[in-house]
């Protein structure tokens, strides 16, 4: 019995620790909303016969802590006028910069593909459920169409067309050891704004600045400068604290004068790592240039170019916005096809649910809205749909349907889990997950053999009263 007892405990802890490491993940993943197309014209005449949207999950390849849908929403439109409309069209997503993938999108009109002016919108808190909370506000959509501009960005720092002095600067250190490389200046921030790259520290004592940066092999820094000119006092320090001056480099130092926008988009494009195919240098200039502007004003006129990229991370509403023409008294299919992931949430069951949410209150733009056919073809994962705010019915398979002849009073959400319905059980392990987090199976290890112990113990007591 004392062997049976040990391995069984043995192998409890075993199984503890190595489900530490196979859920050592966020029990929370926050997920946006998709989202109908829109009018930007409220008084457009075009009429929507109907909508046939789709959630297909499966082909669902699991790359991240949600889940993903190919969503297509294929609308039958009519124009009942004599006239022919050029009518524009908005459809907003929710998405990072680095994130975007184009060819994830496609936009169609009677099967052909049409192009389309991609905007950046604001950016959004992406922390918790602070954008549950705030959903409204920042899905407003008489904001997002009063928003796409392609005026260019008044900055309170700079303008677009200003000259700048950008100095090269060609660091060569002559061991294999590398060294410190530091850059001190003296600026005046009222007079003079500064923005450097390929240094990764900054120090200032009321005027005096120092920036550095490691450095093992020939790298190019640079220092662009705005306004009055510095000095640049260029030193090497070994490696560390750069306290110990060396002289185990040479460095090349030119210069040349370029203008802000002509910098800024040059260094956007060639360097950063997202994806600008489709987007104008008037959009990619306003965004980094209020970003550049932004630093400017709040950090002493100092930027950097890791301030800059910072803002490819960012969570942001993003517009596509494209033109069809509807030629007199006739129909046409309009079709957009995406991709997109829901929120994750492990809070307070054993299994994660994903909770999925499309926005159809843009659909009130148009004339008018009739026939929304709804498909959901879930992920072999979470085959189940437990909560919804329409009426589903479950179809053979992992289908889920819905027919309504009128745009519903709610948005579209639903929720994806595992099994049929959350049992007490889930609840149970659920709750030692939101209390232990990634310490929740050892948590339940112990639990799982004090139980052991407990039932050993009864066992024991009947046995000896057994034996009397």
């Amino acid at each position: 019995m004392k062997k049976l007892l040990k391995g069984l405990i043995i192998i409890l802890i075993i199984s503890s620790f190595t489900l530490v490491f196979a859920n050592s993940g966020p029990v929370y993943w926050q997920g946006y909303p998709s989202s109908d197309i829109m009018a930007i014209d409220k008084n457009t005449p075009i009429e929507v016969k109907s909508e046939n949207l789709t959630f297909d999950f499966s082909d669902n390849n699991n790359d991240s802590y949600s889940v993903t849908a190919n969503v297509t929403a294929e609308y039958e439109m009519t124009n009942p006028t004599s006239e022919n409309h050029f009518v524009q069209m908005a459809f907003p997503y929710i998405e990072r910069l680095t994130n975007t993938n184009y060819d994830d999108i496609k936009i169609t009109s009677d099967g052909k593909e049409l192009p389309y002016d991609f905007y950046i919108g604001k950016s959004l808190n992406s922390y918790g459920s602070s954008f549950e909370e705030n959903k409204e506000k920042n899905y407003n959509f008489d904001e997002i169409i009063n928003s796409l501009s392609n005026d260019i960005y008044e900055a309170k720092s700079f303008t677009a067309d200003e000259i700048g002095k950008l100095y090269y600067i060609e660091i060569k250190p002559t061991t294999n050891e590398g060294i410190d490389f530091t850059v001190d200046f003296i600026y005046d921030q009222e007079k003079t704004k500064i923005f450097v790259k390929k240094f990764n520290s900054f120090n200032r004592n009321d005027g005096n600045v120092r920036i550095a940066s490691g450095c093992f092999d020939t790298q190019v820094a640079e220092i662009y400068v705005l306004g009055e000119d510095i000095d640049l006092n260029i030193k090497g320090y070994t490696l560390g604290a750069s306290k110990e001056e060396t002289n185990l480099f040479t460095y090349e130092k030119n210069e040349k004068e370029v203008d802000v926008k002509t910098y800024l988009l040059d260094n956007i494009k060639t360097h950063s790592y997202a994806n600008f195919e489709h987007i104008s240098d008037i959009q990619l200039y306003n965004l980094y240039s209020s970003v550049l502007d932004k630093y400017f004003i709040n950090n002493l006129g100092f930027c950097s170019e890791d301030d800059i990229f910072a803002e490819n991370n960012i969570v942001r509403i993003i517009t596509l916005v494209y033109t069809v023409e509807f030629l007199p008294d006739s129909d046409q299919k309009v079709s957009v096809s995406y991709r997109t992931k829901g929120t994750m949430d492990k809070r307070n069951t054993t299994h994660s649910q994903y909770l999925f949410e499309y926005i159809l209150n843009p659909a009130e733009n148009w004339n008018s809205f009739n026939n929304l056919n709804i498909k959901i073809i879930t992920p072999k994962a979470a085959p189940f749909i437990i909560n919804s705010s329409i009426d589903l019915i479950k179809e053979e398979g992992n289908i889920y349907t819905a027919e309504l002849e009128k745009l519903p009073e709610d948005d579209l959400s639903f929720t994806l889990y595992s099994k049929e319905k959350v049992t007490l059980i889930d609840k149970v392990e659920g709750g030692i997950n939101r209390s232990f987090g990634y310490f929740a199976p050892i948590v339940i290890g112990i639990i799982g053999i004090i139980a052991l112990l407990v039932v050993i113990s009864i066992v024991r007591k009947i046995r000896r009263k057994r034996n009397k």
